[in-house]
């Protein structure tokens, strides 16, 4: 969602310089540094406060004609190239979050599940990918209630201990649900409410770790909690990132793994009120950089600004992404035209990082 971050701007200026307000520097207490986009998708559908969250498929097969889903959360949900490119679109009402996951078998046959959060039927809508055709089928009777009064975010996590694939919706008011997920014979989705309990505030970034069974959840104006993923892990949670007005300046809202190892790699968190992307150690939780997403003059793409969803995915997506793909939603097209999406070699991001 879209705060009045432009009063931040005057501040702020996102990872460039120090933060100047009112004459006074605020002091940054890890490196910033910018990263150019290397491509951006087609406009939103609609005006203003439109698109919001992306996901990235990556296709074994052919790692360049892999797929990026996007939301538009006024209208529907876009199937995207790696070059930006509309691929499809589905308008089947206000999407607002989007995650998905591979070994979707129906009838011995493998599909990648996508699901959407819906803010018009207030719950959860799914899709699935055949990845020998690559084609996108939505599948209407599948539609699950989410039991929150304005589902924001989703997330989905497959169990190591027992194979079950799990998906979190988290929204508005705080609330988050936890739903296992398995088709029937005919493809349908089942979901089984497995879990419920409340962040304390409105919250929609969250992303788990199959590799852990940890779940991060973005409460956006006080900060990333960490829970348990497995749906007996109640509510409790630790504080690992708190909104402190200098790196970390409110909304917190989307949130990614980067993962690398058994356990390494990085969290990535978009920081709406300062533009920029915060990457934590997964090691330790420790925040170690942030970085901006800069405008690409050569290829007439503007900088990101007022940040909300973000997706990483790791591994070789060809030659102009080698260690993978970042796509990040931006609040302001140049231009004019509506909010779209910038696509960012996430090896650029590991280029710049400082020796850990």
């Amino acid at each position: 969602m879209i705060r009045d971050f432009r009063i931040l701007l005057a501040c702020a200026v996102a990872g460039i310089a120090l933060p100047v307000c009112g004459g006074t520097a605020v002091a940054q207490s890890v490196p910033v540094f910018e990263v150019p986009a290397a491509a951006e998708s087609v406009a939103a559908q609609d005006a203003g406060d439109a698109a919001d969250d992306a996901e990235i498929w990556r296709n074994p097969r052919d790692p360049q004609a892999s797929r990026v889903f996007a939301t538009d959360k006024k209208t529907g949900l876009f199937v995207l190239d790696l070059k930006g490119e509309k691929v499809s679109f589905f308008p089947v009402g206000r999407m607002n979050n989007v995650d998905l996951h591979d070994g979707w078998t129906v009838n011995g046959k493998d599909h990648v599940l996508v699901v959407a959060s819906d803010r018009t039927l207030v719950g959860m809508t799914f899709f699935t990918l055949d990845p020998e055709t690559l084609a996108v089928t939505h599948l209407k009777e599948s539609f699950v209630a989410a039991d929150v009064g304005d589902p924001y975010g989703l997330c989905l996590y497959r169990s190591r201990k027992t194979s079950n694939l799990y998906a979190f919706v988290t929204g508005k008011s705080g609330e988050v649900r936890q739903f296992a997920l398995k088709p029937d014979a005919a493809g349908k989705v089942e979901a089984t409410l497995v879990r419920s309990f409340a962040v304390g505030s409105i919250a929609e970034g969250c992303v788990a770790d199959a590799r852990t069974g940890v779940l991060y959840i973005a409460e956006e104006t006080v900060g990333i909690w960490r829970y348990g993923a497995e749906p007996d892990a109640g509510a409790d949670r630790v504080m690992i990132a708190p909104v402190d007005g200098k790196d970390i300046v409110a909304d917190i809202e989307g949130l990614t793994l980067a993962p690398a190892g058994e356990n390494g790699g990085y969290l990535v968190a978009s920081i709406q009120g300062n533009n920029t992307f915060a990457l934590f150690s997964l090691l330790n939780e420790k925040l170690v950089a942030r970085f901006h997403i800069a405008e690409n003059p050569a290829l007439g793409i503007d900088a990101v600004t007022g940040t909300d969803g973000v997706a990483v995915a790791t591994g070789d997506f060809g030659p102009d992404y080698p260690k993978g793909v970042l796509v990040a939603q931006d609040d302001e097209n140049a231009g004019g035209t509506a909010q779209n999406f910038k696509i960012v070699s996430w090896g650029a991001v590991l280029d710049k990082l400082p020796t850990q």
